[in-house]
């Protein structure tokens, strides 16, 4: 198994992904590298992304990924097989971060019913100790006036 440097991996995945570019058979035949090499090189950049010129793999975030959903969303066949191949992407990959888009947003609707839930908790959780304070503020002054009575009475233990 021969070992190819990084230039040679950068520059094939340059010419796989260019728009219009040459197919994988043609590309092997010319740089003289196995076709399966080729399409394991092809597969790993996909999988991972995106992949710039220098060779370093691009980060996607959530919102870079649903612009890129939407994007490819509004495109015909034949300008998303383009448009997938400029990016550097699969459309198992759009449909993906499609499927992980969908869960966040489930996850934020799910979460703003629940605090909902607990706004009402709380609110009656305060007026059960509002009504608890009153109770025992009655019953202090209670006490106090008894201890007053008893005091005026001249009665020491009631």
């Amino acid at each position: 198994m021969r070992n190819y440097s990084t230039d040679v991996k950068q520059t094939a995945l340059e010419k796989m992904f260019r728009p219009g570019g040459p197919k994988l058979t043609a590309l092997s035949r010319d740089m003289n590298i196995p076709k399966e090499t080729l399409y394991g090189w092809m597969r790993k950049a996909q999988n991972v992304g995106m992949h710039s010129g220098n060779g370093q793999k691009k980060r996607w975030s959530l919102r870079d990924k649903m612009a890129a959903v939407l994007e490819a969303k509004s495109l015909r066949d034949e300008e998303l097989g383009r448009w997938l191949r400029e990016k550097g992407l699969h459309e198992a990959q759009i449909n993906a971060w499609e499927r992980e888009i969908n869960a966040a947003l489930e996850n934020v609707e799910g979460r703003g019913g629940r605090e909902a839930e607990q706004r009402a908790k709380i609110t009656e959780l305060e007026r059960e100790v509002n009504r608890k304070d009153k109770a025992l503020a009655e019953m202090s002054a209670l006490i106090v006036l008894k201890k007053k009575l008893a005091a005026m009475l001249g009665e020491e233990d009631l």
